[in-house]
């Protein structure tokens, strides 16, 4: 063979080694995005199976919340211990781990030990969009990049849809915990193809601990300020005392960035409009995202009083039009922009919500399925925009914690959402059934119309987070003049 044909040899071999590490890469993102939004169809069987009553109903929240606080403290972490030691190498600890929760979680005995096992769980799922961002930045060109991103958006909001409707068959035929249980076969096999490949080598470099722990200090003193009992919350002087703790832990956590030799992220990487406004953007796009994932298949069981199979089936046409979408967008954001992409996303999402206003006891096909298609399409637009925006802007060695970082900022916005949902939505709803006397005639109808004017109210909550959404993507790819003023907490 002529070193010409030896070298086609190799460079085929290469290739098709690339695309198999990029098909486990986005086989993980699909499992880990398929485990997160299953639960949603799971919470009333969890709810009954571990003992939770209608008195601390609020509790149930940590279900949710226990993971995204999970998500979003390791996300950070994990990217700059992934631009340090190896994306690929990292990848596959991060399927390792996010098995072991698996575990924990299918074996759970108490509601406490649930929690604890899906914080583990999440620190693992948490690394795996982040790390695979980065690595198909290593893989492909720049060209193709924003298609490479937009398919594993699409992997991601692909294993989205299936998870509500995967959690619902499970529960209906078997037990809630096996949808836990079927994530190690699922995940042993792509642990293996990633753990095979090509591993980048370790860059010098140190991580900051003391900087990891006082952001995790702060985002875990923010959720427990925003979780609370609505029928019998803690005083508001707590209330402030915690979420003004929460505030000095943040400053005191750029501070520290500023200085540390080694920091857990250059805030200068921030500097660029682009990259602050996706990160803003992807903040939104959070609170609104759980905002559909919550309240729909609550919506159908609550309102419709169907089954949880029925709830997981009708979400599915919000999760279906989602990857639709983030395909879509990865091709729109190389021709339109991405900051004409995301806008129009973030405002066709905002007009679902407002189409789901529209939901009654009462719901035709075409209702239940017209709204949601639009807003999950527009949900999934502005996905690779967004990730285009931030990555085309940082050094080759930060794209995953750059990655890291955009993921936070979307599931701390899906963290404040669904602790939102829990206390005022709930407590909107107690205020509006405790004015129904017992002995009303119509005490039934009552609490039913105050169950229905809840749900409007929290769809209309979801299409202002969107159309705010849209005016920050405004601010995505506009020029950056040589006069411009940075951002204050990006001054070094």
């Amino acid at each position: 063979m002529t070193d010409a044909g030896a070298a086609a040899s190799s460079a085929e071999a290469s290739g098709r080694r690339g695309w198999l590490l990029l098909a486990a890469v986005a086989g993980g993102v699909f499992v880990a995005a398929d485990d997160q939004t299953s639960v949603v169809t799971l919470l009333p069987s969890m709810i009954r199976d571990l003992g939770i009553t209608v008195d601390d109903f609020y509790r149930s929240s940590w279900i949710v919340n226990g993971y995204l606080l999970g998500y979003i403290v390791a996300v950070p972490l994990v990217g700059r211990v992934a631009d340090l030691y190896g994306h690929a190498r990292i990848y596959a600890a991060a399927l390792a781990l996010f098995m072991l929760g698996s575990a924990l979680t299918a074996a759970a005995p108490s509601f406490e030990w649930l929690v604890a096992a899906r914080a583990l769980q999440a620190v693992g799922g948490g690394a795996v969009v982040p790390v695979a961002m980065a690595i198909i930045a290593d893989e492909l060109p720049p060209a193709r990049r924003a298609m490479g991103l937009g398919a594993i958006a699409a992997a991601s909001e692909g294993g989205a849809l299936l998870g509500p409707l995967w959690g619902g068959a499970i529960t209906q035929w078997l037990d809630w915990r096996w949808v836990f249980w079927s994530n190690l076969p699922l995940t042993l096999p792509l642990l293996a193809i990633v753990w095979r490949a090509r591993a980048a080598p370790s860059r010098a470099g140190a991580l900051d601990w003391p900087g990891a722990t006082v952001l995790a200090a702060a985002l875990a003193t923010l959720t427990v300020a925003l979780v609370d009992d609505p029928v019998q919350p803690r005083p508001l002087p707590a209330t402030a005392a915690l979420l003004a703790l929460a505030v000095v832990l943040g400053v005191l956590f750029l501070w520290r960035e500023r200085r540390a030799t080694e920091p857990l992220v250059r805030l200068s990487m921030f500097a660029p409009r682009a990259a602050w406004a996706a990160n803003a953007a992807a903040l939104l796009l959070g609170g609104g995202l759980i905002t559909v994932l919550i309240a729909v298949p609550l919506f159908v069981n609550i309102v419709l009083a169907e089954s949880p199979l029925d709830g997981g089936l009708t979400l599915m046409r919000f999760t279906l039009a989602v990857p639709l979408g983030a395909l879509a967008g990865g091709w729109l954001a190389t021709r339109a922009g991405v900051r004409a992409t995301a806008l129009t996303g973030m405002w066709l999402a905002a007009a679902g919500f407002m189409g789901l206003r529209g939901w009654d006891r009462e719901l035709s096909e075409a209702w239940r399925t017209l709204p949601q298609l639009a807003g999950g399409f527009g949900f999934g637009l502005v996905i690779a925009p967004l990730g285009a925006a931030v990555l085309e802007r940082v050094r080759e060695h930060e794209r995953a914690t750059a990655s890291a970082w955009l993921t936070l900022s979307r599931v701390a916005g899906m963290l404040v959402g669904a602790s939102l949902l829990t206390s005022h939505g709930l407590g909107r709803f107690y205020a509006k059934a405790g004015a129904v006397t017992f002995d009303s005639p119509d005490f039934v109808a009552l609490v039913q119309s105050a169950q229905l004017s809840t749900f409007h109210e929290v769809f209309i909550g979801g299409a202002a987070v969107m159309f705010a959404g849209g005016l920050v993507a405004w601010l995505i790819g506009r020029g950056e003049r040589g006069g411009e003023r940075k951002p204050w907490w990006t001054l070094t």
